[in-house]
């Protein structure tokens, strides 16, 4: 790894993003590798794309790899020009779009099946709306037993709103993560249009 993407780059490209805009990043660090290890081992295993919504700096992008996610399967969307950058730079071998999740639709239309959808949105300081626009879309990314995965720093859940064809599946605690974390994990019980 150059020093360009060290940690202390890293811990610099993120203040810089979350100074320019703290509303689209949401959180002062980057994810730990303890939450981005538990969020990774929540992806079923199997055939499917896996899309990363909002890696950032690529904390649960490295956890998926080192999970065994093919990198033919893993499709990051970061809408940050500069995280976009540095997702490419770090991860060669990575499909990464620059865009806004709320186009998820569009942005990964025929491209396969979904059997993971990973998000790292700030979904609570996102505005409602923009929220509910991105939830939108996600039915029809998905296919019968696509999870969807969020995770967020408050006790309670960030994903009030989300389609009622995702199932609530059993949530977990990262208390080595600072400040904790809760991840929820949703399964899809519908028919999407993948």
């Amino acid at each position: 790894m150059s020093r360009s993407s060290g940690p202390a780059s890293q811990a610099w490209h993120f203040t810089r993003e979350f100074l320019r805009d703290p509303q689209a990043i949401g959180a002062v660090l980057p994810s730990s590798p303890f939450l981005a290890r538990r969020m990774a081992a929540m992806v079923p295993d199997g055939p499917g794309l896996v899309i990363e919504l909002g890696p950032g700096m690529g904390p649960v992008t490295k956890a998926l790899l080192a999970r065994g996610i093919d990198a033919s399967d893993l499709v990051l969307v970061e809408q940050a020009p500069t995280m976009v950058r540095h997702l490419r730079h770090l991860f060669p071998q990575l499909e990464v779009i620059e865009g806004d999740a709320a186009r998820l639709q569009e942005m990964i239309a025929h491209r396969g099946k979904v059997r993971a959808i990973v998000s790292s949105l700030p979904l609570r300081t996102i505005p409602r709306e923009i929220v509910d626009r991105i939830f939108q879309q996600l039915p029809a990314v998905s296919q019968q037993g696509t999870v969807f995965i969020q995770f967020t720093y408050h006790f309670r859940s960030s994903c009030q709103g989300l389609p009622t064809e995702f199932r609530r599946g059993r949530p977990a605690m990262v208390l080595r993560n600072l400040p904790p974390a809760r991840i929820d994990q949703f399964i899809f019980h519908g028919k999407g249009s993948v």
